[in-house]
């Protein structure tokens, strides 16, 4: 199994994209790589949105949520607080996803 020139992490023999880092890993027709490359840039961009909308909803439920059951003195409260990790949890997805955006972007670029 090879291994991604960039960052050392094993990928299979056709993939064009470094699942980790990003990094283009072929160099033959020019036009086809610039058209994967922005067709992954999107692709990694819609799924910082995403995960960026579930970290609001996560954090608005458990927000609103752990205020109800806390203000009735339930132990359910703490429900609320996992949630809201859980939206942190997406927000530090959301920043990973959108910092591949950038590499590729860069290559694009080049």
């Amino acid at each position: 199994m090879p291994y991604c020139q960039y960052c050392g992490e094993k990928i299979d023999e056709d993939t064009v994209f470094c699942p980790k880092c990003g990094e283009i890993l072929v160099g033959e027709d020019t036009g086809w790589q610039e058209f994967q490359t922005q067709e992954k840039i999107d692709e990694v961009k819609h799924r910082a949105n995403m995960y960026i909308i579930l970290a609001i909803v996560l954090a608005t439920v458990g927000i609103v949520a752990g205020s109800m059951f806390c203000a009735s003195s339930s132990s359910v409260g703490l429900f609320g607080i996992v949630l809201v990790c859980l939206g942190v949890g997406c927000t530090a997805s959301a920043d990973r996803h959108e910092h591949k955006a950038r590499n590729l972007k860069k290559r694009l670029g080049r």
